[in-house]
């Protein structure tokens, strides 16, 4: 999908007032939608909007089909069109005052989730059928992702869906400083810290262990290096061969001159 909207620190709160009824409307009957068949909500989880992608978005798939009938092409995009409709009735986006969830599959189920502590960035965009149809494209992506996350995608009222996503997260922010409760990053970032205190004990102890393993073993080594030549060197038997050698190291019957004899 090309991304011809705005995308990243895009100002949207003028657009979405308009619409506020409608997201209401939406998280009112979010209880008696689908979603409570595969969502669990952990204790005081609530959800606030729930979607899935627009039908009009078909109308991209049909039109291109039609217009690529001459080239055969057409007529397999026409054909494969109803796997669309299905993977858009098995597609839903949910938002909670926790998390955000993203359930897809026909045949099986895949479910991802982002907590809202851990979003840093929402982009918006908008495909050429997006911007003429009134629909568009939220992706979101955490700290140290290369790309998004999970994305909510073809979704009607982006702009105020996206705008509501970051209001929940701030206030989800807010309610964390305030009494360590909602988005729980408080209580992650002690938990985190905690355990990597715990790692680096454990670490330096066996690095201790380790120094002191080394420090035996070459103290052994260093004491069979001592013991080594007493043990082997033995008693010296038989005449010493430089007895019937003078001072110079000549034998003295080998010596020419008397005088050295």
């Amino acid at each position: 999908m090309s991304g011809d909207g705005s995308a990243g620190g895009e100002g949207t709160s003028g657009e979405g007032g308009g619409s506020d009824g409608s997201l209401t409307d939406r998280a009112a009957a979010a209880a008696d939608s689908d979603v409570s068949e595969w969502l669990s909500l952990e204790p005081g989880e609530e959800v606030v909007w729930v979607g899935e992608p627009t039908k009009l978005r078909m109308v991209g798939t049909l039109v291109t089909g039609v217009v690529l009938i001459p080239f055969l092409i057409g007529i397999l995009i026409l054909l494969f069109s109803p796997l669309s409709y299905l993977g858009i009735k098995h597609t839903d986006y949910v938002v909670t005052n926790r998390s955000l969830y993203v359930k897809q599959g026909i045949l099986s189920t895949n479910i991802e989730s982002v907590d809202l502590d851990r979003i840093q960035n929402t982009e918006f965009t908008q495909s050429f059928w997006g911007t003429q149809l009134g629909f568009g494209t939220i992706e979101i992506s955490t700290a140290g992702s290369s790309g998004a996350d999970i994305s909510f995608d073809d979704v009607e009222d982006a702009r105020d869906v996206r705008e509501e996503i970051s209001r929940v997260q701030r206030a989800a922010g807010g309610a964390s400083g305030r009494d360590g409760t909602g988005g729980g990053s408080g209580d992650r970032t002690s938990g985190r810290r905690a355990a990597n205190a715990d790692q680096l004990e454990e670490l330096v102890a066996e690095l201790r262990a380790t120094r002191e393993a080394l420090e035996r073993v070459e103290a052994r080594m260093d004491d069979r290096a001592g013991n080594g030549p007493s043990s082997n060197a033995g008693p010296s038997n038989g005449p010493d061969p430089s007895s019937d050698a003078d001072s110079d190291g000549v034998p003295d019957s080998l010596a020419s001159d008397p005088d050295d004899r």
